[in-house]
């Protein structure tokens, strides 16, 4: 199992002058990051000269897929998630919190009881993803804030009626 590139890609956001907006997506034909950084600034032109509405953002980047998938064992779902909540930096009066699909079992203070549902912000895996959007992470937290320290935790589930 690996992940593999399925190409490159561009998406366009327009808006109208009732400020609503609607996402073009355009798959590239490009070889590589800069034949897709070229051949997106010739789509945008060709766009732009079609089009009375506004280009408000873009942006290309490159896909990747499994290229040997299979599902993950019985009782493995997306709806039941791990509720992260953060202070933000520079924010004392913020908060933010993330959400862990499927959560490993292993996040958590305990297999059963009432354990079960609180997060372990102690567990070396949980330190490692709010590394992500702590100052010197890869990632913000929300709309360009980092996080400064994460609270705490617990497992919450949201509904879904696909089952």
């Amino acid at each position: 199992m690996a992940l593999v590139s399925s190409g490159f890609w561009l998406s366009v956001t327009l808006r109208d002058n009732g400020g609503n907006d609607t996402t073009r997506r355009y798959q590239l034909t490009s070889a590589d990051a800069a034949a897709a950084a070229t051949d997106s600034a010739t789509i945008l032109a060709a766009l732009n000269a079609v089009t009375d509405a506004v280009i408000v953002g873009w942006f290309n980047y490159e896909a990747f897929v499994e290229d040997a998938f299979a599902y993950p064992g019985s009782g493995v779902e997306i709806e039941n998630l791990a509720l992260l909540d953060f202070d933000i930096v520079d924010h004392p009066e913020k908060s933010a919190t993330l959400t862990i699909p499927a959560p490993a079992p292993a996040i958590f203070v305990a297999t059963s009881g009432a354990g079960a549902n609180i997060v372990n912000t102690a567990n070396a895996a949980v330190i490692a993803y709010a590394a992500l959007f702590q100052t010197g992470g890869e990632s913000f937290i929300s709309d360009g804030e980092t996080a400064q320290t994460l609270v705490s935790g617990k497992r919450i589930h949201r509904k879904s009626s696909r089952g």
